[in-house]
């Protein structure tokens, strides 16, 4: 296997001296991700090209443009899942560097030790199937015969076969025979849920640290990177607190308590606190941010009058005044920014909300801004998904957006951030209608996602059932074509970082011959003909993967 966890000397310094091609996908891991290389090959003076890549036509055209000019292809979050020779058909001496939390990998890419390379942080453990079980060469060759020589017939060609071939052809067919019925399982076992692995912007802060360039901003940019794989549910609680913990170490390092004697506006402080589920809190109204916040806002109903009334009392148990909830946090009085924090943990279990804080990472950029983890990846977001640009520009401007001295762009990414259903059966669905106030927010993958697992819970409160159940939510994409985006995400009950959306939204596309564009590096978004997709449901509706 061509699995790189020496991440120093088998990656970067094999490329340093190159030129080198960087392909990215449209994420906020990936974005922190090419943050750092950038920073790592700005001081090593390494020419590179950043191209950002929306899916895998994407891919194809972003390669061909440069494969006549270099000779090594870093992709970011991208082409992990793909069979990267077969879609880019590259030159033998083109070697590709996938850093990848996209999971599982393709299985061509990772027993290719000649042109793939996977790179993964050290002590990873990659789990994949045996090499003997996937591609026995001895099972190909021993007989060689295909199955249709195969049969439980004593007659016709394969019984002519056998008499002639003795028994040793015989028993070399059938071994080849289970050999491929024991492949096929195995594969459909290995291929058959989607999860993600270690974040990319974390196996390349591990190669700064082993270079000791791991400064703060470094830093930083791996804790926004490790946020969003929690915010986004593509790791669990237990997953987020051990890389978590990996990283305290370095923060505590880098923000020793003597530095706060040398405070100033151009440095930057993080430290650890625990932090309220509450979207952008301290960039909004506290009211605002109780009633769009995922788990606030559906733990007390607040779209109904009794959870409102509900809402109002809780606000009032705290001794917080609605005027000053409905002012910008920044202009409430001091008193009440300054305790917030505790009283809601205090009264919390009493209105349901037992779960309402985590661990997380603040940063304080001089004496002004003031910045949670949870705030950048919530910005990031907003920036990439900006229906205003087109997507390579969007993501160069996350990207800017990320350096300390840009804070203009925080400021605009956050203001954007601000802005962004029916049961059948074995699956729940929802469509956002055309004519929707903001449905060009909601045409993008990420956000359509962080959308759909809002609904899910607010599904979930009113109908206990649902809570079984997976969720599919559809938003136009572009009205003039007739398509549409379709983004899946598994049951609440279940463990809700595996999806099985990649195979089943496979197979029904490919039931009804569906116009169906799987471009996406993540399997459960898809595109779609307008008037292919009541039939698509249907046709899900039938599998049993549901």
């Amino acid at each position: 296997m061509g699995i790189i966890d020496r991440v120093k000397e088998d990656f970067y310094q094999r490329i340093c001296t190159e030129h080198i091609l960087v392909l990215t996908s449209l994420d906020v891991d990936a974005l922190c991700a090419c943050k750092i290389l950038q920073s790592l090959f700005k001081a090593d003076d390494v020419q590179h090209t950043l191209v950002p890549v929306a899916g895998k036509s994407d891919l194809q055209s972003a390669f061909a443009d440069h494969a006549d000019q270099v000779k090594s292809v870093v992709l970011v979050n991208c082409g992990g899942c793909l069979n990267l020779l077969e879609l880019l058909q590259p030159e033998e001496d083109v070697r590709f560097y996938l850093i990848d939390s996209h999971r599982p990998l393709e299985l061509d890419n990772v027993y290719n030790q000649d042109q793939v390379n996977i790179v993964m942080r050290e002590g990873e453990v990659l789990e994949v199937p045996d090499f003997d079980d996937l591609y026995a060469s001895d099972v190909e060759s021993d007989g060689g015969y295909d199955d249709e020589y195969f049969s439980d017939s004593e007659s016709g060609p394969q019984s002519k076969r056998r008499k002639t071939d003795g028994e040793s052809s015989y028993e070399a067919r059938r071994r080849r025979h289970l050999w491929k019925r024991k492949r096929e399982e195995i594969m459909y076992k290995y291929y058959e849920f989607n999860n993600h692995g270690t974040a990319a912007s974390l196996v390349i802060y591990e190669l700064a640290w082993k270079m000791t360039r791991n400064s703060n901003d470094i830093l930083w940019w791996a804790i926004i990177a490790l946020t969003e794989q929690l915010l986004h549910e593509k790791i669990d609680r237990e997953r987020y607190v051990t890389d978590m913990h990996q990283l305290q170490p370095d923060v505590i390092r880098h923000n020793r308590s003597e530095d706060e004697t040398t405070s100033a506006v151009n440095t930057m402080r993080i430290t650890f606190d625990n932090e309220l589920r509450m979207v952008l809190y301290r960039h909004w109204t506290l009211y605002d941010s109780l009633c769009n916040s995922e788990y606030t806002a559906c733990k007390l109903k607040v779209w109904t009058m009794k959870g409102h009334k509900k809402l109002l009392e809780f606000l009032a148990d705290m001794g917080l005044p609605l005027s000053q909830c409905k002012q910008k946090f920044s202009a409430m009085e001091v008193q009440y920014r300054e305790n917030l924090k505790q009283w809601i943990d205090d009264r919390a279990r009493k209105y349901g909300l037992d779960d309402v804080t985590y661990g997380s990472f603040i940063a304080q950029f001089g004496y002004k801004h003031k910045l949670c983890a949870s705030d950048m990846v919530y910005c990031a977001t907003a920036l990439i998904e900006s229906p205003e640009r087109p997507f390579s520009e969007a993501f160069l401007n996350a990207l800017d957006a990320l350096s300390r001295n840009n804070m203009s762009k925080v400021q605009a990414g956050l203001e954007i951030a601000k802005q962004q259903v029916v049961c059948t059966g074995p699956f729940i669905y929802a469509y956002v209608e055309e004519g929707t106030p903001s449905v060009k927010y909601f045409s993008k993958p990420m956000t359509l996602c962080k959308l759909a697992r809002f609904l899910r819970e607010s599904w979930i409160i009113s109908n206990k059932r649902a809570k079984d159940l997976p969720f599919i939510l559809s938003a136009p994409l572009n009205v003039s074509e007739g398509t549409c985006l379709i983004a899946g995400i598994p049951p609440h009950s279940e463990d809700t970082h595996r999806s099985e959306f990649t195979r089943a939204f496979q197979h029904a596309a490919d039931r009804i011959q569906a116009r169906a564009n799987f471009n996406h590096f993540d399997g459960s978004v898809i595109e779609m003909k307008m008037e292919d997709r009541g039939k698509f449901f249907d046709a899900l509706t039938a599998l049993s993967a549901f």
